[in-house]
């Protein structure tokens, strides 16, 4: 497979991206780490007219305290999140989540607003976001919008980016007091592609469940939360856990070369329950 002829631009502010995204009218991508884009366009799945390269652009860049959040600029690479200590000590299941993308040349280049807009439903980084509730600022280089996680993953590769609007930031909650994380998956190979993920936030009191959230990625077009198992581990005590979830509704995970969507079903609800478990062990040891 040979690439069609791209004109290569390099911008410098996220402002001067977004308007070489207008000139080209449809027909020009980001590039940052490339991880995601690179292979696509040598397999024919995209093609271009321009690759507009953001990776040397300083202003999204790192994570900050910001009046309660992380405020995580979209081009901190991969192996950043999984290091920095800010993220570690304050939202330890990013840092988890980061660790288990790929191999340690993939997390060395890739970016956290590749990996989100990009939009695989496989993705550690979406799932994890969607776990946290993280709300996404995207910018056109004259205004900026915030958009909920929920909102910004449509469906498979695809989100509510507008064709000239960039990811600029990502806002996520820190973990409070009494809250515990927990993130596990199945992969063929280590660095694959999850074959199902499961993220959860537990907050204890008095020992029981208070509070939760279950994602699970791999399964639909998007990370799915899993409220009616969040309703049901209200209350549940972390040795109760498996006698309160059921089966795993709403979901029809597809067959593929990695697994049958029977297997995927099955691991769905034992992954769940998994780092339901953990995030309740990690809440115990924090209490």
């Amino acid at each position: 497979m040979y690439l069609k002829p791209f004109r290569y631009e390099r911008a410098a502010t996220l402002a001067e991206a977004a308007e070489a995204l207008r000139s080209h009218e449809g027909g020009a991508r980001l590039i940052a780490g490339g991880q995601s884009l690179m292979p696509m366009m040598n397999l024919g799945l995209v093609e271009v007219d321009a690759v507009v390269d953001i990776s040397r652009v300083e202003e999204a860049r790192g994570a900050a305290e910001d009046d309660g959040y992380l405020r995580i600029g979209a081009l901190t690479r991969h192996r950043e999140l999984e290091r920095d200590d800010l993220v570690r000590e304050q939202q330890p299941l990013l840092a988890a989540a980061a660790r288990n993308v790929g191999s340690a040349r993939v997390r060395n280049r890739g970016t956290l607003g590749g990996s989100l807009a990009h939009s695989d439903p496989a993705a550690e980084l979406p799932l994890a976001m969607t776990a946290l509730g993280a709300t996404y600022e995207v910018t056109n280089g004259r205004e900026t919008r915030s958009v909920p996680v929920e909102e910004f993953h449509v469906t498979y590769f695809t989100t509510s980016l507008g064709e000239d609007e960039v990811l600029s930031s990502v806002r996520v909650p820190k973990l409070g007091p009494g809250w515990g994380w927990g993130f596990v998956e199945v992969s063929r190979r280590r660095g694959d592609f999850a074959i199902v993920a499961a993220a959860a936030l537990v907050r204890l009191g008095g020992g029981e469940i208070v509070e939760s959230r279950v994602v699970l990625g791999g399964v639909s077009e998007r990370p799915l939360r899993l409220g009616g198992m969040e309703s049901s581990l209200t209350g549940a005590r972390a040795d109760d856990i498996s006698q309160r979830v059921g089966e795993i509704d709403g979901i029809e995970p597809m067959t593929d070369t990695s697994a049958t969507g029977e297997y995927r079903r099955h691991l769905s609800r034992v992954l769940a329950i998994r780092a339901v478990a953990h995030a309740c062990a990690r809440a115990e040891e924090a209490a």
